[in-house]
């Protein structure tokens, strides 16, 4: 990485100075960590194990989050999810259950729900939004399944009961229960580490993941190496939404315990028994019991048997995954089709077919996922060429239109009245409306005619007035490569800079009580997933010394005023917008959330209740300037700032105005939906919808994460010019003047003067 000063953009990109040596607060033996044990230390843990609830089978083994909503609008969508099965799994069969609320607006007789896995369809039923949220299932045939990943695609088709205009399709939508949809299965149980994928998460999406805590100190040695054992089991299993936590038993329910120690540390915990002697090192998972979630152990006689079984678990993120064809294209693709930039990618290579509307309306959307240190502005334009044909008699305002990150980006109006066929229509969209890492495109088309005044009582003949072909393409020009600092975009899509830092990344807990290292370890979980790898965090218990690249995840009143200065914040703004929710506890919705987010398609994983601040206050900063948004009412706020001149000296800070309440927001912006939306130095968030608000930094360093090349300079150049239209406009009126002064001197001094 280096350090692009402002000449750099139009002169060359200009090598930063090494990296400087870290330093530390203190000396002496690494003091033992103590994690509160109060009264409800554990959760209701304790109780549960005193009143075992025995599983009913077949358990409902739930989806994973996706970033694309769970609500599909309009008169079709369409939702996919990766399924993972074991070998017995596939052998036993099971079935898919689909758990769904609607629209009353939506006609039952004409509007079906169909689900097909593999490509391969399983079956349909009709939507009724009249009955509340329904649950509908399809049998899957032993066999049909292959052990690994398999593909499982919901797909709507909806009518309006009474209004068949354009407008009215708006009204249509079908929601998604991410809590009643998954696969139900005799023969689910996760046996093997191989299988980590299998995991039941919870109600959701997330991945509950508890960290086996042996003993009433944990060393901060400790936590490192729970950590880092903790983003290997996510990275081997993709979760893309942990939820971690500390504990002294595994407990029950959804998710996975984790257990790292010798055989002999570990008995105090875990019956072992079952691993049978114990004399080399072990990974291996202890299937669950009516008391317990399944434990994954890594053990051995002593800690370098320990090391070995830690390397066998992160080997198995590199292992060859499994499954069929469809559900490992959907497993790469889950994340976002990746796209480096100057290539282009058709609709078919989506796994979008050739369609054929005769609906009002039609919308396909696609997740693409750009690199972190990728530099939008207007440099470049994305190009769309549209195939396809379109019916004689459409009305005014028939057209296809596209939204970036739910912007307009554009549109081609449908205006002969006699049809048309047309190939590569090009349709130019603004490079600006993208983002460092996930980006969701929606290509949608409205489809009026004059008939639509009255609905015809046969849907099913009604005549063809779009086909959109799958040779339809989008061309991604050749990107600026340059990461902006401060920009949480960049960190939060990769990791950047603590996957690539010179020095070790440290995590700091200021206040490390139970709730605090649930969020700090969620978090580093989560970057890891980012960064593709684990990352190798020191951690901090305590304040310590703020440099190199640095995470701080602390309750804002354990927090000193000048780590909170150095994050870019006014204390003193701070203190006063979180007077009197210092010690609220979290704050879930429960019912009322679920029904919440499935009325009003909000985040499962955003449930606290909406905070009622006396005083709006917005979010302070330094400078005196702010978000624009309610601090008071904010739930956490995210804030990043450069502290030196090295390219990894980055602090990031997360904080809310208590433990329990960070936490409970960190769960919410670890959703795919919400993990994308903070962006630049700042970002305020509601863990009640998921919604961010982000401020930009106003004079951002840049610094270099590719080789110095001619074209990337020239790009990176145009880049910032439109990023600043102000000195742009200036330096076109030198260039000009210059170039006008230069003339005049020029034909003066040519040809002959007259006398």
């Amino acid at each position: 990485m280096r350090i692009l000063p402002l000449p750099a953009l139009v002169a060359g990109l200009l090598y930063a100075a090494g990296a400087a040596a870290q330093t530390f607060s203190g000396l002496g033996p690494i003091a033992p960590l103590v994690l509160p044990q109060g009264e409800d230390a554990t959760r209701g843990e304790v109780e549960l194990r005193t009143r075992p609830l025995a599983p009913v089978p077949p358990t409902l083994r739930r989806f994973h989050s996706v970033a694309a909503p769970l609500r599909l609008w309009g008169e079709n969508g369409e939702i996919t999810w990766t399924l993972f099965v074991t070998e017995a799994e596939a052998r036993a069969g099971g079935r898919i259950q689909i758990g769904y609320l609607a629209a009353i607006s939506v006609l039952p007789e004409a509007s079906t729900l169909a689900v097909t896995l593999n490509g391969q369809a399983l079956g349909a039923t009709a939507i009724d939004g009249a009955k509340g949220l329904r649950r509908v299932g399809f049998d899957v045939a032993p066999g049909a399944l292959a052990p690994g990943y398999n593909a499982v695609r919901v797909a709507v088709t909806q009518r309006h009961r009474v209004d068949c205009s354009v407008a009215a399709t708006y009204e249509l939508w079908t929601q998604i229960d991410p809590d009643s949809t998954g696969f139900l299965s005799d023969a689910s149980a996760l046996t093997k580490p191989a299988d980590l994928a299998a995991a039941a998460v919870s109600a959701d999406g997330a991945l509950p993941i508890r960290l086996l805590q042996t003993g009433d100190r944990l060393s901060e040695r400790g936590v490192e190496r729970l950590l880092g054992a903790l983003q290997d089991v996510v990275l081997a299993g993709r979760f893309a939404q942990p939820a971690a936590d500390f504990g002294p038993v595994p407990g029950s329910g959804d998710g996975i315990a984790l257990a790292v120690g010798s055989s002999d540390a570990l008995a105090g915990t875990l019956d072992l028994a079952g691993l049978g002697p114990v004399t080399g090192p072990r990974l291996a998972v202890l299937p669950a019991t009516a008391e317990r979630r399944p434990v994954l152990v890594a053990t051995g006689a002593d800690d370098a048997q320990v090391g070995e079984s830690l390397a066998a678990l992160a080997g198995l993120r590199t292992a060859t995954p499994l499954g069929t064809p469809t559900g490992l294209r959907a497993l790469a693709d889950a994340g976002g089709r990746r796209i480096a930039g100057g290539e282009s990618v058709t609709l078919a290579e989506l796994g979008f077919a050739d369609a054929h509307i005769a609906a009002r309306s039609h919308r396909i959307g696609f997740d693409l996922l750009l690199p972190h240190d990728v530099l939008v502005a207007d440099y470049d334009r994305l190009i769309l060429d549209l195939d396809g044909r379109y019916a004689a008699g459409l009305a005014p305002g028939a057209q296809i239109f596209v939204e970036i990150n739910g912007s307009r980006a554009g549109s081609a109006p449908l205006a002969r009245s006699g049809g048309e066929s047309f190939r590569r229509r090009s349709l130019f969209l603004p490079l600006r409306l993208l983002r460092p890492g996930l980006n969701r495109i929606i290509l949608a088309a409205e489809l009026p005619r004059d008939a639509d005044r009255s609905c015809p009582a046969d849907t099913a003949a009604a005549p063809e007035r779009l086909a959109l072909l799958a040779s339809t393409r989008l061309t991604v020009p050749a990107l600026a490569r340059v990461v902006r600092q401060p920009d949480l975009a960049a960190t939060l899509s990769a990791g950047f800079p603590y996957a690539e830092a010179s020095r070790r990344p440290t995590l700091s807990v200021p206040a490390p009580d139970r709730d605090t290292m649930a969020a700090a370890a969620t978090l580093a979980a989560r970057l890891g997933h980012a960064a593709g790898h684990a990352l190798s965090f020191r951690f901090a218990a305590g304040r310590t010394a703020i440099t190199g690249p640095t995470l701080v995840v602390s309750p804002a009143p354990r927090l000193d005023a000048r780590t909170v200065t150095a994050a870019g914040l006014d204390p003193q703004a701070v203190r006063e917008a979180w007077t009197g929710r210092e010690t609220l506890a979290a704050q879930t919705g429960g019912v009322t959330a679920q029904r919440r987010a499935l009325r009003h398609d909000a985040v499962a994983a955003c449930r606290a209740a909406p905070a009622s601040p006396a005083v709006a206050v917005p979010v302070p900063a330094q400078d005196g300037t702010d978000l624009g948004a309610d601090l008071g009412g904010a739930s956490a706020v995210l804030t990043q700032a450069v502290t030196g001149p090295a390219p990894d000296d980055l602090l990031t800070l997360v904080t809310a105005p208590s433990a329990a309440a960070l936490r409970e927001a960190v769960d919410c912006l670890v959703h795919p939906r919400v993990w994308n939306s903070p962006q630049g130095r700042q970002a305020v968030l509601s863990a009640s919808d998921g919604t961010v608000a982000s401020r930009l930094d106003d004079a951002p360093r840049y610094v270099a994460t590719v080789a110095t090349s001619p074209f990337n300079l020239r790009r990176i150049a145009a880049g910032w010019f439109s990023l600043h239209a102000g000195t742009y406009g200036l330096f076109a009126l030198l260039l000009a003047g210059g170039l006008a002064g230069s003339t005049q001197l020029l034909v003066r001094n040519l040809g002959r003067r007259s006398t």
